[in-house]
């Protein structure tokens, strides 16, 4: 059997995918972006602080530009689109309940006699 088709351990394998291929990729790409890194540590850094950017973006639910957007909307005092629409939700609601209320034979007695005093 060659030592081409041998199986590699799964950590071995990662390690030879970022370092052949990842690694001198990202350099390629920072460099023709105008970006060096003066050593190895600075390498290093960056590519940590790529992976935990990739990693926030994977489990970011929220849209980034819609979170943006509330941000804004809150600090400059404008209500979000999402605090309109739960106030009209909640005004409706509040509407439905009192017709309810209202239509219910004792509270139109109670109101008709308080009219009538």
């Amino acid at each position: 059997m060659s030592n081409e088709n041998a199986q590699m351990d799964p950590a071995t394998a990662q390690g030879v995918i970022l370092e052949g291929i990842y690694v001198p990729s990202f350099v390629e790409k920072c460099a023709s972006l105008g970006v060096s890194f003066p050593n190895e540590d600075s390498l290093r850094t960056a590519l940590a602080t790529v992976s935990k950017l990739k990693e926030a973006a994977a489990h970011q639910s929220v849209d980034l530009v819609k979170s943006a957007h509330d941000a804004l909307c809150q600090a400059s005092g404008v209500a979000t689109p999402d605090v309109v629409a739960t106030r009209k939700a909640l005004a409706k609601a509040a509407s439905e309940k009192a017709r309810k209320v209202a239509s219910q034979a004792i509270v139109k007695q109670a109101l008709a006699a308080h009219r009538s005093a």
